[in-house]
């Protein structure tokens, strides 16, 4: 790792230790991936012990998404066409998630293949950047959304995603813009509404198209080019995001990877329940 605080590298040896002592996990767990657990967790270890848990549980319990995700295979490309996807630093070390269809008529979209871009690219987006940000906010670009989106979703898929991103992912998020909303974004939110848990509901805000109430809590410059900012597009941040999943692809097409050791229920679906999301 570069060069860390004293705390910082006393968190590190902290989850080493406790990781020895858990069978079920793995042992070879990369030290900056541990340090990214207790600085989401703002180095309360005991949460980032839990948090370390739940994302082990969850990938274990993500079999569909987590394997079959050649970056190279026709339906990964498939899906990469019609998602703009990626993560860039803001002025305040703040990180921005970005996500948007990019299909009229949603007659290409496919939510499965979606979840598992997101796993794909975020997965490399972790293996990639080694910075530590003050904070996460992602923005979500629903502009070519309608209400056949509500049958292209997959129940389960959406209940483990939700999971994942409130309890395991290690980031620290602060807010969730839904741009470009259109007037019947509730029916579609309600439908998702019932898996998240209500601190992460009163994260997020929705903004119709053409308004300007994005910029109370992301300053315009800090955006992308496609919304007026001084930030790379959209696609050229697609294209670095990819980038990264290729340049990480032999590391990402293991399927064991960041995931529990299949012993007993910690590697089964009996293990998820126990983390109350049925």
């Amino acid at each position: 790792m570069s060069e860390i605080s004293e705390k910082q590298a006393n968190s590190v040896v902290q989850l080493k230790e406790w990781v020895k002592g858990q069978p079920h996990l793995p042992q070879n767990l990369d030290e900056h991936l541990l340090l990214r657990f207790a600085h989401s967790c703002y180095y309360d270890m005991d949460k980032a012990k839990t948090t370390v848990e739940t994302f082990f549980t969850v990938r274990n319990s993500c079999s569909d998404l987590l394997t079959n995700r050649d970056p190279n295979s026709h339906h990964m490309q498939k899906i990469m066409k019609v998602i703009n996807i990626g993560q860039y630093e803001l002025s305040d070390n703040t990180c921005l998630w970005l996500w948007q269809i990019n299909d009229p008529g949603l007659d290409t979209y496919d939510y499965t293949l979606d979840a598992k871009l997101f796993f794909l690219t975020t997965d490399a987006f972790f293996m990639s950047d080694k910075h530590l940000y003050e904070s996460d906010i992602v923005l979500m670009d629903v502009k070519d959304i309608s209400l056949k989106f509500i049958t292209k979703l997959n129940i389960s898929v959406a209940r483990k995603l939700a999971k994942y991103q409130e309890d395991a992912i290690p980031i620290r998020l602060k807010q969730v813009h839904v741009i470009n909303a259109p007037s019947f974004i509730d029916k579609i939110y309600g439908v998702l509404k019932p898996f998240m848990r209500k601190e992460h509901t009163e994260m997020i805000h929705f903004h119709s198209p053409k308004s300007e109430t994005l910029f109370k809590y992301i300053k315009k410059e800090d955006l992308p080019e496609d919304y007026g900012g001084l930030k790379p597009s959209l696609a050229e941040l697609t294209e670095d995001s990819l980038e990264k999943v290729m340049n990480n692809r032999e590391q990402l097409l293991d399927e064991n990877l960041w995931r529990t050791k299949k012993n007993g229920t910690s590697a089964d679906e009996g293990s998820f329940r126990k983390l109350a999301i049925d």
